[in-house]
C-alpha cells in the first residue's frame, strides 16, 4: 500500500467520531483479521461470531472487520480509495468462495440488512 494511502486512512481514522467505531489502526487491525481468516486451514470455513461486542473484542469477527474496512473505503479519496479496493477486492472473491450464504440471514432483522459478508453462515 502507497504511504498516500496510508496517509489517507490514518487521516479518516483520525477524524472518524467514536461512533463510527474507527480509530487510529483500525483498518491495518481489521486487515490483519480478514487474512488471518482466510489464512486458516479448510476448504470451507464458517465466520465466527466475537463472543464480546466491546471495540477492543469486535474486529475477531471477519464481517465486522470487513464493515471497518467498508467505512473507510466509502470515506477515501478516488485514487486511495482505488488502492484498497484493489487490495481487499481478492480477499472478498477469496471469502466469498470459502464461506457460504446463511440461506436463514432474510429472517434476522439485523442481518438481513447486511451487506453480503455479513450473510455468511456463522459457527464456533
Amino acid at each position: 500500500m502507497s504511504a498516500r494511502t496510508r496517509a489517507a486512512i490514518a487521516r479518516i481514522e483520525r477524524e472518524a467520531k467514536a461512533v463510527d467505531s474507527l480509530d487510529p489502526g483500525t483498518t491495518h487491525a481489521a486487515l490483519q483479521t480478514y487474512r488471518r481468516f482466510l489464512a486458516g486451514p479448510g476448504r470451507y470455513r464458517y465466520t465466527p461470531l466475537s463472543d464480546c461486542s466491546c471495540p477492543d473484542c469486535e474486529l475477531e469477527d471477519v464481517a465486522v472487520a470487513r464493515d471497518r474496512i467498508q467505512q473507510v473505503l466509502e470515506r477515501l479519496p478516488r485514487r486511495p480509495r482505488r488502492e484498497l479496493a484493489a487490495l481487499v477486492a481478492p480477499l472478498d472473491r477469496q471469502l466469498e468462495r470459502r464461506t457460504l450464504p446463511d440461506p436463514f440471514a432474510h429472517l434476522h432483522p439485523y442481518r438481513s440488512r447486511r451487506p453480503w459478508w455479513g450473510r455468511r453462515l456463522t459457527g464456533p
